[in-house]
């Protein structure tokens, strides 16, 4: 079964929301700030469905101007995402495409967005 199917399927099966302060589990969902601060000794991936890159220029379309920094932070942190199994290079391989890395959004984010919709 392949990876979007499995999220896809079990995203919309009504699953409840990760308990906060417990380890990151497989398929846990909840929003990007919450589930990031847990334990992860599974050294399992989180995952923004849709992507990072793609909330981050929604919004800013939305907004009509350049997202500041503290806007992109809140869209990050404030994103619902999906726990996967495996690591971040085998889900940009699902994917077929490198998301924004949470972890440097900012930065990678100015870079993107010069691409998208020039500077």
């Amino acid at each position: 079964m392949r990876l979007t199917h499995l999220l896809t399927t079990y995203l919309l099966s009504g699953v409840a929301l990760a308990a906060p302060g417990e380890n990151l589990e497989l398929l846990n969902v909840g929003g990007y700030a919450e589930l990031a601060s847990r334990p992860n000794p599974q050294n399992l991936t989180i995952a923004f469905i849709p992507s990072l890159a793609s909330k981050l220029l929604a919004e800013e379309k939305r907004k009509g101007s350049a997202l500041t920094e503290s806007e992109v932070l809140a869209v990050r942190d404030n994103s619902t995402v999906t726990v996967v199994p495996g690591d971040k290079n085998r889900l940009e391989e699902v994917q077929g495409y490198k998301d924004v890395d949470p972890n440097s959004c900012w930065a990678e984010w100015q870079a993107l967005r010069i691409q998208l919709v020039g500077p």
